[in-house]
């Protein structure tokens, strides 16, 4: 006889496996990503329980051909994403790449995307008011784009902090399994990284009103038990 638990660990197994392949929207399967998250920490559903350590496995998930990043805003925002998501990220010989399991991965790249073209159409209407000749024109976009990038940063990166705090012993070995097979996978390609910010100059007032443009950025889905900060495990 299937118990009320068992019913609950395969609607949860179900909501993790809905997939873009498989016919989703992002949004979709964002949605029931979400879900499943939150049903795991009201009803305190372990990994162990739903085997996720032996189901899943870490990912590559690179940006598609093509794709670019004129003032590597990408770049200024991936570390920071990749937190945000439980992935981690560096930027291959064809763009960035971000590793975790699916669903994280799936997010981060949604995000990526999402953040950039905020920061890209603060900036449009931040130059459509800028007065500096042509020579000056290159500080004012790396002020406003290294303002924006860094308050969007600084605001994931007070949300997971704030989640850690309130995260359940549960969620926190979902985190350290997730960890440790992102570890596996990078440990097989021989990926280390560093960590390095190029140095630029740029316009101080630009890089003020980058930092207010980011103020207003938003995050996408936030999801919850009770009490839960807007973190996406």
């Amino acid at each position: 006889m299937t118990t009320d638990r068992e019913k609950l660990l395969a609607k949860i197994r179900a909501l993790l496996a809905k997939k873009i392949e498989q016919g989703c929207t992002e949004e979709e399967a964002l949605a029931a990503l979400a879900k499943a998250r939150a049903m795991m920490d009201a009803y305190e559903v372990t990994e162990a329980e739903l085997e996720l350590a032996r189901t899943e496995a870490a990912i590559l998930r690179s940006e598609p051909p093509g794709s670019r990043d004129p003032h590597k805003i990408k770049t200024w925002l991936a570390g920071a994403i990749a937190r945000f998501c439980d992935c981690r990220a560096w930027r291959g010989a064809d763009g960035l790449v971000f590793c975790g399991l699916r669903p994280d991965t799936q997010f981060a790249t949604w995000l990526l995307d999402h953040l950039a073209g905020f920061v890209q159409r603060e900036l449009a209407c931040h130059l459509l008011t800028c007065i500096a000749q042509r020579g000056e024109r290159r500080r004012v976009i790396n002020g406003f784009v290294m303002g924006c990038t860094g308050r969007i940063s600084q605001r994931l990166d007070d949300l997971v902090a704030q989640s850690a705090k309130v995260a359940t012993g549960n969620s926190t070995a979902l985190v350290v399994a997730k960890d440790a097979l992102i570890k596996s996978k990078m440990d097989a390609l021989g990926i280390q990284l560093s960590t390095s910010r190029p140095r630029r100059q740029y316009d101080p007032r630009a890089f003020e009103a980058g930092m207010d443009a980011g103020e207003r950025a938003s995050f996408g889905r936030p999801i919850s038990g009770a009490g839960a900060a807007p973190k996406l495990h």
